[in-house]
């Protein structure tokens, strides 16, 4: 029940990878994975089940299809062996630093995984010294592929086995691919074919080489032939890739379509890097230096432990980054919208702004570790979006909670009165619907807060107002037991009336009437669950 009410509560239900809506393309892009499921399930046998995002314990995530030992991610070697793998790895790192292949765009730092889930569903934390390991690397797509092109961003995670054992691979990004399972991992097929050095063993050049040549040409690296007509599993895989490159092709037109459009390609490219002039001197000294009491000296809490806000963009940033939206929306291109309760956003990963998110979140990863370990330990997904408030459109929104582990929230203007930002408890605890705190929007000013925390946004008195809203998913913190298995509390009291939702609250009608045109959601609320009231 606490799952199925999340589900219903959240604004929008997107799969951590997938980015997500109920429009189209969200359709189309499920039907594809649908596809791509059956296909696999019916050709690659144990390949399968990972399909269903079966409970994963570090021993059960860590292990590796036939012909591949992995060793338990949760325990370190009594050998004394982590240390040199460690800096060993390290080494590698390093050497392919100096001589990089062609398709090596980045490669990030060697540092202990900040999240994984032990054999009882808990959350737990590596140790530099045990391990596992993982870095980030930034790999070419396929030149002139008008679906493929653009780099394609992965992470290993290597055990003390390493180099004996291969690294756990996860592909990061909305770019769908034919032969990843919903956790955007590859399977036994993948493993099986990796390339080894003389004595068994595999190098972090070699990995790169074939993770890229398995994204981008599944077929030549299986070695399946779809022009062979006896060769069943070649045809069906054939049938898969034309399937998930149409789906891809929906959303990369529009992204090509606008490319030439845009006011500032820098904020498109992948390689180019975040500049300090975008952001407010306090905070980009705090990420410069990159120390929690650095962090702390520009945050201010509003609800202990869960509420935080600081200055981010500067004024003339915001300005930038909305001459970009309205230059969209001038464009006249198709535009998903970001959930069901807003009407007249736009998803910013849609019109090619993915690389700017992936950034901004890799820039709030320090601070999501430090104020919300486990669901802020290990972002691996987004879904960004900007929502627009005018008069004649959206004016505010229902109290609700966001389908992300932690939200950060940016106003980027422009001149309005009202719409405060509501904010009540977290979802499942006691006082859950007691109201907590009124935040104020300010240009340039962001507030991060749990996903689960309860917030709903005022009607707009004037003017018009839009915000950037970045929802931070991680796949580990979602496979653990601290999220699968949220209880309700049985509430301390009766609920303020600003913290009730008309959309999901089935008592909504005790303490507010509906609001006009809001009836019909009357009778369809779940929450509280019953026995929680």
């Amino acid at each position: 029940p606490a799952a199925a009410g999340r589900a219903a509560f959240a604004t929008v239900a997107p799969s951590p990878g997938w980015g997500g809506s109920r429009s189209a393309l969200g359709a189309g892009a499920r039907r594809a994975r649908s596809a791509a499921q059956a296909f696999i399930a019916t050709e690659f046998g144990p390949l399968a089940g990972t399909w269903r995002h079966p409970r994963r314990s570090i021993a059960a995530a860590a292990a590796m299809p036939t012909g591949a030992t992995v060793a338990s991610h949760h325990v370190g070697r009594a050998d004394g062996r982590p240390p040199e793998t460690l800096e060993n790895l390290r080494k590698e790192l390093l050497c392919l630093r100096a001589e990089p292949p062609d398709f090596l765009l980045r490669a990030g730092e060697m540092i202990a995984a900040p999240l994984l889930v032990d054999g009882d569903g808990a959350p737990v934390h590596a140790t530099e010294e045990a391990g596992p390991w993982t870095a980030e690397f930034l790999l070419a797509g396929a030149d002139g592929d008008p679906v493929f092109s653009d780099p394609i961003r992965i992470s290993l995670l290597f055990c003390s086995g390493w180099p004996m054992e291969p690294p756990r691979v996860r592909v990061h990004g909305l770019l769908l691919f034919a032969m990843l399972d919903a956790e955007r991992r590859p399977g036994q097929r993948f493993y099986s074919r990796l390339a080894r050095v003389p004595g068994g063993g595999f190098t972090m050049r070699d990995v790169l080489r074939d993770v890229r040549s398995f994204l981008l040409e599944p077929l030549v690296y299986l070695g399946l032939d779809a022009a062979v007509p006896e060769d069943e599993d070649a045809k069906r895989l054939h049938d898969v890739i034309t399937g998930v490159r149409k789906v891809n092709r929906q959303r990369t037109d529009v992204i090509r379509k606008y490319a030439p459009l845009a006011r500032r390609p820098e904020l498109f490219d992948a390689r180019s890097p975040l500049r300090p002039e975008w952001f407010q001197p306090a905070v980009w000294e705090a990420h410069s230096q990159g120390t929690p009491e650095a962090w702390r000296a520009v945050l201010k809490e509003h609800v202990v432990g869960n509420v935080f806000s600081m200055p981010f963009f500067t004024e003339e940033f915001c300005d930038v980054l909305l001459e970009e939206i309205y230059g969209f929306y001038d464009s006249g291109l198709p535009a998903r919208r970001p959930n069901s309760m807003n009407t007249y956003g736009i998803v910013l990963s849609d019109i090619g702004l993915e690389p700017f998110i992936d950034k901004v979140q890799a820039m709030l990863q320090p601070l999501g570790r430090m104020l919300f370990p486990g669901p802020g330990s290990a972002w691996d997904g987004h879904h960004c979006f900007v929502v627009r408030y005018r008069e004649g459109e959206d004016l505010g929104l229902d109290m609700h909670t966001d389908d992300s582990d932690v939200t950060f929230n940016v106003c980027l203007g422009k001149d309005f009165s009202g719409a405060g930002l509501q904010f009540c408890g977290a979802m499942g605890d006691p006082d859950h619907r007691l109201h907590k705190f009124t935040y104020e929007h300010r240009k340039g000013d962001g507030v991060l807060h749990l996903g689960r925390q309860r917030h709903g946004a005022d009607d707009i008195h004037s003017g018009e107002r839009l915000n950037l809203v970045l929802w931070s998913h991680s796949s580990v913190w979602r496979s653990s037991d601290p999220f699968r298995c949220l209880a309700y509390s049985r509430e301390v009291g009766p609920p303020d009336p600003a913290c009730v939702s008309y959309t999901h609250d089935r008592d909504y009608g005790i303490f507010k009437p509906y609001p006009k045109g809001k009836e019909a959601f009357q009778h369809h609320g779940w929450c509280p669950p019953g026995g929680a009231e």
